[in-house]
């Protein structure tokens, strides 16, 4: 999948920007706030029809404007598919495909993988982060994952309700029961296969970037399970008999003490848990493999690749790192978007350079 064409009108500090991309690594050049991470920013809203930097659409328009526009087209297999999103401030979003209606879960949008600095807390941030990590790329390449993991919360939702009620329903209790057992199971199941499989590709992608220490990541339950294979059946079977055992504790704290809303990922660096032993450039360097990983994860799922958006990757990196990472994205066969302050190293891997500045953009050919 590649992004072909951008068309970006009062969106942040950028009022009107055609921008045409190469299909390896478009980097976007220049000094702070000048619209690097916008485009970057603007790319993913064309995608998802949200940001990532942001929960307020507003603070998506133009000072003094009514509406921001994005319009892009981008090229999956032999088929080119144009997306329009609009937001105004009056009468909010509207997003098109193919000059037609429809919602942000479209199968034949654009999908993009994003890393930004605020990534850092996938090795060192709190539980739900990492959750999340792992949730959003299986949502892209499963809808049905995405209706698991949709009604998994509503059940949870209605559970808690439930609990909190003194005294609470058994029929009604027992019924949602089965139903959280049913859910948490499988989604549990479809984690830890995509764990296995990060796993095997992050091991690699990390000794790509450094020349030594080992990364190992495994999927941590929020409740012990017996000796046994871990599959859907003993998941089940093994949540049952907790939920059993821990029915007093949950009614007592008026909440769902177990289920994927509490599981966590830990990540080992030389077999020491990384958030505690690793120092803040190994923990960096983690999260940006981490990242490369899952997009190529997304291709072992969905058989192609997303477009990769790197959001001021480099800071911080020495420059033996620095190159070994422009190296390995500029010669993958993704598609990819970079920014950066000034930095003649890139210039020697062959890339398409666009030198940012109030807005817009030069060397846009």
């Amino acid at each position: 999948m590649k992004l072909k064409k951008i068309n970006i009108s009062n969106f942040r500090n950028i009022s009107q920007l055609e921008y045409t991309a190469a299909p390896g690594l478009n980097v976007l050049m220049g000094d702070n706030a000048q619209g690097k991470t916008n485009i970057l920013e603007a790319i993913y809203v064309l995608a998802n029809g949200s940001s990532f930097r942001t929960n307020n659409d507003r603070l998506m328009v133009q000072y003094e404007k009514k509406c921001f526009h994005l319009k892009g087209t981008h090229q999956t297999e032999n088929r080119v598919i144009s997306t329009e999103v609009e937001y105004c401030l009056t009468n909010g979003k509207q997003i098109k495909i193919n000059s037609k209606k429809t919602n942000q879960n479209n199968q034949n949008r654009l999908r993009v993988v994003v890393f930004t600095p605020d990534d850092l807390y996938l090795v060192k941030g709190s539980p739900s982060r990492r959750r999340n990590y792992i949730d959003y790329i299986l949502k892209e390449v499963s809808n049905e994952y995405r209706l698991l993991v949709d009604n998994y919360y509503k059940i949870l939702r209605k559970r808690n309700e439930v609990l909190k009620k003194n005294p609470i329903n058994d029929r009604t209790y027992n019924l949602l029961n089965e139903l959280f057992i049913e859910y948490s199971a499988k989604i549990i199941t479809a984690r830890i296969n995509f764990i296995n499989l990060l796993d095997s590709l992050v091991a690699k992608n990390f000794g790509q970037m450094n020349q030594e220490g080992a990364i190992k990541i495994k999927y941590a339950l929020s409740f012990p399970v017996q000796d046994g294979k871990v599959n859907y059946k003993n998941l089940s079977d093994n949540l049952i008999k907790y939920v059993e055992e821990n029915k007093e504790n949950e009614v007592r704290r008026k909440s769902t003490l177990v289920g994927p809303h509490l599981d966590d990922i830990n990540i080992y660096l030389n077999n020491k848990p990384a958030r505690l032993f690793a120092s803040q450039g190994q923990q960096r360097n983690i999260a940006v493999s981490l990242k490369i990983s899952e997009v190529h994860a997304f291709k072992e799922l969905s058989d192609y690749y997303p477009v990769f958006l790197l959001d001021e990757v480099l800071a911080e990196f020495d420059d033996q790192r620095k190159s070994r990472l422009i190296e390995q994205i500029s010669s993958s066969e993704y598609q990819s978007f970079l920014t950066s302050v000034v930095n003649d190293m890139i210039s020697s891997f062959g890339s398409k350079i666009s030198l940012v500045r109030n807005g817009e953009v030069e060397g846009n050919n």
